[in-house]
């Protein structure tokens, strides 16, 4: 006698074929299902069983279908990346126990690889995935022992998706299910039992299920039959004893906690339930960890899954610290930093609610924590009883760097225009060698030797330092949401870093120290040293004529003349820009000689503690040296380093900086003491 039960049941998948393609419409026609008996296995009552669909369409449900479902890459159901194309509305038929559909191909560029491999037949299994709302389970006399096996009949079923994939009937894209909370994955199933000698189990009393394609019909599915075939009672083979409740219990209990913590440490707590409620094994949730991870990442690397104890370093977990970067630089400042699609979320939260979120994203707790163990977990996250370490320093860490390296990087630093810049490959003493000219050329007689000559060099002798502090992150800034302490702090070292450059080069100026020759930089010896004089066009002649004097090494004259005119701000550049500026003349008396020749460059370190304001000519760099400054190689630019702080509560930010300059070549500079300002 027939009897009913219902159960739940999730997605399940079949595979089916490709069939003919369109290029004109970027459309072809699948084979998603021919009902053939499929072998499966249910792990928590250690039975086979196999399973049958009814291809006809009074045991189909094909509305979805025919109205535009989609078409998946591999069951994909979380992205809409994942959606492929679209199955064509009203293209569904059934022929001969065989179901066909029309599918239509998206546009996208992203596609475009996938519609090329279909149309050289590089793709070519499709799968389905369905819900079964009614099961016919009857026996059959099939086992090679002679013993029985179930077999389910789907005489109620309902086609939800077709997918593209790799190979037919592959485990990882036999069951699927859908979003939503775990009650709604699951569908009520009706199973009518026949043959009362049967064990009553059920496809779906485990999670999982797998399609065995060694077992799978390759043809046409056969017909169902009128009525089902009788049970076979076997008294050799008694209905084996089901397994251990509890053991089952507490192995699904792992394997759900084990799915769930990679899931969260990979930054996709959303796939936790998908896959829990798929019954998949844990190797199989990290393949569609990893999956996802390489589909997310926006420059196309390939990202493991984050190891149990150490913070996540994939593209979920840049892409969140990023949105919460940015979302505290907008905040900072709004006008340089434009609030982001994905930051959003975190507009106008407060840093210790940023903080309560870090931490609960890594699988912590703050229930019941006070504002200042919130604090001390953020920067520890061992404070909750966790191993893995906090998102939180990371992200106060890129918003104080990138604070420091906007304020370097805008503050202005005159020098980088008649001075040149050097990369040092370490920290020993480095020589800069001044080529002289070549030798003079000899009359070759006929017949003659042609005569060896020797190039001159003098040298001068610098090497890198290192600069640098500790700006130190506190709990306290946390709890009292105090913004500016990390961002205008950190800004004022960036722009200090670059204030220490320009003190360096210009103290060379304002200094004047020694060269190589033992002679300070301007000297009488050196042709360089102007008489004190405001600047005019004669003080500018005079100059002039200093820069046509000059002689290299082998004491012949050099060509070099000036390009820069340094002044300190105040009369100087006055002057200066009147001497270089156009005008209309009304006669050669009012010409300005040296109009379009010199470049202004106005410079506050140029004035001095007391008396005359000086000013100085520089030539082009790139024809003779003058000041050389250098950075270390690969480090140009301030270097900074995070950690938890040990002697500060909180977190330290060390900002290193290793600079150098060193004036080269004194042919290339001239100063004029200048006359006192009126």
């Amino acid at each position: 006698m027939p009897n009913d039960q219902t159960i739940d049941l999730p997605v399940i998948g079949r595979a089916g074929s490709l069939q003919s393609v369109d290029e004109t419409t970027r459309s072809f026609e699948v084979l998603w299902t021919t009902g053939a008996q499929v072998r499966r296995y249910s792990w928590a009552r250690d039975e086979e069983f196999d399973e049958e669909l009814v291809v006809s369409p009074g045991a189909m449900r094909l509305d979805r279908l025919n109205s535009g479902a989609p078409f998946l890459n591999s069951h994909a159901s979380w992205s809409l990346r994942s959606i492929l194309g679209v199955v064509e509305d009203g293209s569904i038929r059934i022929e001969n126990g065989r179901a066909f559909a029309r599918i239509r191909l998206s546009e996208r560029d992203e596609v475009e690889d996938i519609w090329r491999d279909i149309r050289a037949g590089i793709i070519r299994n499709v799968s389905v995935g369905y819900r079964v709302h009614r099961f016919e389970r009857v026996a059959k006399a099939d086992r090679s022992d002679g013993g029985t096996r179930a077999l389910y009949r789907a005489i109620d079923w309902e086609p939800l998706e077709i997918s593209a994939v790799a190979i037919g009937a592959d485990a990882s894209a036999g069951i699927r299910v859908e979003p939503g909370d775990r009650n709604s994955r699951l569908n009520p199933c009706t199973i009518t039992m026949r043959g009362t000698d049967m064990p009553q189990n059920s496809p779906a009393e485990a999670d999982d299920t797998r399609d065995d394609p060694a077992t799978r019909s390759e043809g046409p599915a056969p017909q169902a039959p009128a009525s089902p075939a009788p049970a076979s009672p076997t008294p050799a083979n008694p209905t084996p004893a089901a397994p251990d409740a509890d053991a089952i219990r507490s192995e699904e209990r792992r394997r759900s906690a084990d799915i769930m913590a990679l899931c969260r440490r990979a930054g996709f707590a959303d796939m936790a339930d998908d896959l829990i409620a798929c019954g998949v094994s844990i190797d199989e949730a990290r393949s569609a960890v990893l999956d996802r991870l390489v589909e997310s990442d926006p420059a196309g690397r390939t990202v493991e899954p984050a190891p149990a104890q150490a913070r996540g370093d994939g593209a979920a977990e840049i892409a969140y610290r990023d949105a919460i970067t940015n979302a505290l630089l907008h905040r900072h400042n709004p006008g340089a930093h434009a609030l982001e699609a994905g930051s959003r979320a975190f507009r106008g939260l407060t840093l210790l609610e940023m903080a309560r979120h870090a931490i609960e994203r890594r699988g912590g707790t703050t229930r019941g924590l006070s504002k200042m163990e919130v604090a001390r977990a953020a920067f520890d996250q061992r404070a909750t009883g966790y191993h893995a370490t906090s998102d939180f320093p990371a992200i106060l860490a890129n918003v104080a760097n990138a604070t420091l390296r906007q304020a370097y990087a805008a503050t202005p630093r005159s020098f980088g225009a008649w001075a040149r810049r050097a990369t040092i490959t370490d920290f020993k003493p480095v020589q800069r060698t001044q080529l002289g000219g070549a030798p003079d050329l000899q009359r070759v007689l006929e017949s003659g030797e042609f005569q060896y000559g020797t190039i001159g060099e003098g040298r001068e002798v610098y090497a890198l330092a290192t600069y640098g502090r500790i700006v130190a992150i506190t709990r306290q800034v946390l709890i009292n949401d105090d913004l500016d302490a990390f961002t205008r702090l950190p800004a004022s070292f960036g722009a200090s870093a670059a204030d220490l450059e320009s003190d360096i080069v210009y103290a060379i100026l304002m200094q004047n120290p020694a060269m190589g020759d033992g002679k300070t930089l301007f000297h009488a010896d050196h042709g360089n040293q102007g008489t004190a004089s405001v600047i005019s066009e004669s003080a500018l002649a005079a100059a002039y004529r200093a820069f046509g004097q000059q002689k290299g090494i082998e004491d012949r004259l050099i060509s070099i003349l000036p390009r820069w005119i340094l002044t300190p701000p105040g009369p100087r550049s006055v002057e200066a820009r009147k001497q270089v500026t156009a005008t209309t003349p009304g006669s050669t008396a009012e010409v300005n000689t040296f109009s379009g020749r010199l470049e202004v460059i106005e410079e506050p370190r140029l004035i001095p503690a007391s008396g005359q304001d000086p000013w100085f000519l520089a030539a082009d760099p790139a024809r003779i040296d003058t000041i050389e400054y250098a950075y270390l190689d690969g480090q140009e630019g301030v270097f900074t380093e995070t950690r938890t702080g040990f002697e500060v509560d909180g977190l330290e930010i060390k900002a290193r900086h290793d600079f150098a300059a060193k004036a080269i070549d004194w042919r290339g500079l001239y100063r004029n003491p200048g006359a006192a300002p009126s």
